[in-house]
């Protein structure tokens, strides 16, 4: 397999490639304008990506590849530990993130269970209503009718699509849209281009499909969402907790996302509850009596049946040792414990996504 790492820290580029080179085949740039180049030449097969970049930051790399239509996996270095930071990096699109410094094993177990993961067939179509986008043709319809839009109309549009059930803030939005290394625009360069795309909008009939909500920012009219058919309505998640409170919680979060939730508060009958329940995901977020979590996805792993499920497991502990324990136990990925909102958000639909382009390749076999 072959790896692009895109670090500008010569020493740690050294280190760390040095070991990614006993398992793979790793070309490492410095800078992210050199790294775009390359990925338009190489098809990798995963990314090692740094946030504080020269000439192109990561971030913004990282949302370009996303833009363009690729869906390589992306594990994202950052020095920044901040939970808005953390959100920044997996709404641009990156699959997973690990905060400097790091553990080199670290690297390697997440990079296993990237790679491990379905390769993604073709980026997902969104939908709202009759607005549609579709990424790999950078094109945007409303009821079959081509919206001619800049490339900041584009991506903006794109962010409320990907994030249709949000209110996105002025402050959310820049950041999104524009570089971090630059010094960002004021909220008026936000109010301009909402007032371009709305003119837009309108000469195709969907004059007030974006909304303002008064002092904090913008959001899909959800008038417009009637004949929206989401790719997860009939996905369901199943989650293993003790706790009916925290299950509730994340029902609130996932199911305005078109995802069904089952809840399970008995861990020890779990093989039995996914026969019942036939779930796309296993969300474990409680131990059983004699059966912690990482027993459990050992159970999930070692079942004909069910050893294809993809495994979140929800961890109190963001210390290597532990989220490489669970990873070696058969995790495909980890959200905190208490939860944060956007990353439980993130990483399940993200998971059931990669699901859905498995399922539809194995139909086109």
């Amino acid at each position: 397999m072959r790896l692009l790492f895109v670090e500008d820290d010569v020493n740690f580029s050294e280190q760390l490639s040095a070991i990614l080179k006993q398992y793979y085949a790793v070309d490492i740039a410095n800078d992210g304008e050199t790294a775009w180049e390359w990925l338009q030449l190489v098809n990798y097969d995963a990314i090692v990506l740094d946030v504080m970049l020269p000439k192109l930051n990561g971030i913004e790399l990282c949302q370009r590849v996303r833009t363009s239509g690729q869906q390589i996996p992306i594990l994202l270095l950052t020095g920044q530990s901040t939970i808005d930071d953390r959100i920044i990096g997996l709404d641009a699109g990156a699959d997973d993130y690990l905060i400097k410094p790091v553990g080199f094993q670290e690297v390697l177990a997440r990079l296993r269970a990237l790679l491990r993961r379905p390769p993604a067939i073709a980026p997902t179509r969104l939908e709202w209503g009759s607005l549609q986008i579709d990424p790999e043709r950078h094109q945007a319809t409303f009821d079959g009718t081509t919206i001619a839009l800049t490339l900041k109309e584009y991506l903006l549009l794109k962010l409320f699509l990907r994030r249709s059930d949000w209110v996105h803030k002025h402050s959310a939005i820049l950041e999104q849209l524009w570089n971090l290394d630059c010094d960002l625009p004021s909220e008026q360069a936000v109010r301009a281009h909402v007032k371009g795309l709305r003119r837009k909008l309108k000469a195709v009939g969907a004059a007030d499909l974006i909304e303002t909500v008064y002092g904090v920012g913008y959001r899909l009219n959800p008038r417009y969402a009637e004949p929206i058919r989401s790719h997860h309505h009939t996905a369901t998640v199943l989650i293993v907790t003790n706790q009916t409170q925290n299950a509730e919680e994340m029902k609130e979060l996932l199911e305005p996302c078109g995802v069904s939730i089952a809840v399970s508060i008995d861990p020890s009958a779990l093989l039995k509850t996914l026969d019942l329940t036939q779930p796309n995901l296993l969300l474990l977020a409680a131990d059983a009596i004699g059966l912690d979590r990482l027993t459990l996805c050992q159970i999930v792993r070692r079942d004909r049946r069910w050893n294809w499920l993809p495994i979140v497991l929800m961890m109190t502990t963001t210390e290597p040792d532990g989220i490489n324990q669970g990873f070696a136990a058969g995790a495909d990925d980890f959200v905190h414990d208490p939860v944060i909102p956007s990353e439980l958000t993130n990483r399940v639909l993200n998971r059931l996504e990669r699901v859905r382009q498995l399922q539809k390749r194995f139909q086109t076999v």
